[in-house]
């Protein structure tokens, strides 16, 4: 019998995609600063790694129901994209096509408004040196995919609560009910 460590909708997420998934991680440019796999850091490393299989299931099965594929690459993540929208959801969109397909579908992006506009422009004058007139539309553009992307997030994230059901041992890596939670307040 398969060992699992998530599920998606019914659909097992097998320990083996995790440790594949690890040993990839383990094997890449990035190995020498991983955490020992025996330390907390290194089982939480295994824990986050099951949320971001959780989060490629549930984009793979809401893109399903609604019948939609994507083709392109990989994109780099950018912390501001993480730091807005959460990092497994920045890394899932970056990483998956489908994901960013999905997106436009659920939460397509709208321009921002004039009102919302026009204070941002003056809150931060000191990015934006050109007239407001030169610069309005590209900035609402912006302000608007920025939305998407939270308003995204917040879609994506009650669908994994929906969608999602953890083993015990493979808790998210800030869930207090386990010993090596280190997201404290």
């Amino acid at each position: 019998m398969t060992e699992v460590a998530a599920w998606v909708a019914g659909r097992p997420i097998a320990v083996a995609a995790v440790d594949e998934r690890l040993d990839a991680l383990r094997r890449g440019p990035y190995a020498a600063r991983l955490p020992h796999p025996a330390t907390a850091e290194g089982r939480n490393l295994r824990r986050w790694l099951v949320q971001v299989l959780t989060v490629e299931g549930v984009v793979e099965h809401e893109a399903a129901l609604l019948g939609l594929t994507a083709d392109g690459e990989p994109r780099p993540v950018r912390l501001a994209d993480a730091l807005r929208t959460g990092g497994v959801v920045a890394a899932v969109i970056a990483a998956h096509p489908v994901a960013r397909v999905l997106r436009d579908r659920v939460a397509p992006p709208v321009p921002a408004d004039e009102t919302e506009t026009r204070d941002y422009f003056r809150r931060n004058r000191d990015r934006h040196p050109q007239d407001y007139a030169v610069e309005r539309d590209a900035l609402a553009a912006r302000l608007g995919a920025e939305d998407a992307e939270r308003r995204f997030a917040g879609w994506l994230e009650e669908r994994c609560a929906a969608l999602v059901r953890l083993e015990p041992g493979y808790e998210h890596p800030g869930d207090p009910r386990h010993a090596d939670a280190v997201h404290r307040h």
